[in-house]
């Protein structure tokens, strides 16, 4: 009875090895393959649980998801033997597993050094038919989609490998270029400045000049005017005066006796004989007599008069005859009255 117990217990364990050998599961993200030997049996995607040949057959499962290549950026020479710097990454999934999984032996790594050697090749391709502006600004699109196709035929038919696409993340000038081309920028801006400067500055000595012209035309015209103007209120006033003198001689002579008086008398001090005939309008007479010692009685000068305290004395205007305009002289009557001296 124990042998049989035995029996049953080693037969159910040795099933269920083999049931836990044989069987394995498939998720949706996987692809596997069955190898026997180390040859390539059968590949399944579908997923669920699977059977294989216990103890003789070996599963193999690989991503089946989208995979991405991101490598550093790479220089790529163009038709003008110019240098840009490319930075760019590849999508790329498994298609033929089978193709794969003999090609590459289902090793990404390797698969990912075969994938980017063929981009590289493929870029370089790309711009080397190409000018540095065309593959910057114009043409992105058109090398990338390209790229893509010729990518993606040749790794499906090397590698069974699927490329969704090849994706430039940034186009740019290598370092001497990119210095090259700020140099010429710089020069054309300072060249564009220069040139704005120098037109500024002759407009500016044109629009000076006229300015100066103009003012020096106006100031002359003003100057002229103004003569013409002064010498026709000279006349005028000379003529009014000539008919104010010509009219009362008398009258004539006895204003300019108060301008004599103003002009020698304001702020000044003068010791003088009262009986002068130069105060003869303020004694008022025509013509005053002369004293008998007129003649012993001159101006005395302040620093001469027997005063206790002599106070400086201005310099004396002498009075002169004045002068009578021609006109007034011509039409003055003749008498025998004295003149002020």
């Amino acid at each position: 009875m124990n042998h049989k117990l035995n029996t049953l217990i080693a037969a159910i364990a040795v099933a269920l090895v083999l049931l836990v050998s044989s069987a394995y599961i498939i998720n949706e993200r996987q692809i596997a393959v069955v190898t026997q030997f180390s040859r390539l049996i059968s590949t399944d995607d579908e997923a669920g649980l699977k059977f294989k040949v216990p103890f003789v057959q070996n599963v193999e499962f690989f991503d089946a998801r989208i995979q991405r290549l991101d490598v550093e950026p790479e220089r790529f020479m163009t038709n003008e033997k110019k240098w840009l710097i490319v930075d760019y990454f590849v999508e790329w999934r498994i298609k033929d597993i089978r193709t794969f999984y003999t090609s590459v032996q289902g090793n990404f790594d390797q698969a990912s050094r075969l994938l980017d050697n063929m981009v590289k090749e493929t870029l370089r391709g790309e711009f080397v038919q190409r000018s540095v502006k065309e593959a910057i600004s114009q043409d992105r699109g058109t090398i990338m989609g390209a790229a893509s196709e010729r990518i993606s035929r040749q790794a499906e038919a090397r590698y069974g490998i699927e490329v969704l696409g090849v994706r430039l993340k940034r186009v740019d000038f290598s370092d001497e270029i990119r210095d090259r081309v700020f140099d010429r920028m710089r020069a054309e801006r300072e060249r564009v400045s220069k040139d704005f400067r120098a037109r500024g500055q002759e407009k500016s000595s044109v629009i000076r000049a006229t300015a100066e012209r103009e003012a020096a035309e106006l100031l002359a015209h003003a100057r002229e005017e103004a003569d013409i103007m002064r010498g026709e209120a000279d006349a005028t006033a000379a003529k009014q005066y000539a008919a104010a003198y010509g009219a009362d001689l008398d009258f004539y002579r006895y204003w300019r006796s108060l301008s004599a008086y103003r002009d020698s008398l304001g702020g000044s001090t003068l010791i003088v004989n009262p009986h002068s005939r130069y105060f003869h309008y303020l004694n008022g007479t025509d013509t005053p007599p002369l004293p008998a010692d007129a003649e012993n009685h001159p101006v005395m000068p302040l620093e001469q008069a027997p005063l206790q305290e002599q106070l400086p004395l201005p310099p004396l205007n002498p009075v002169a005859e004045p002068a009578i305009p021609p006109e007034a002289a011509a039409t003055a009557p003749k008498n025998d009255e004295p003149t002020l001296p």
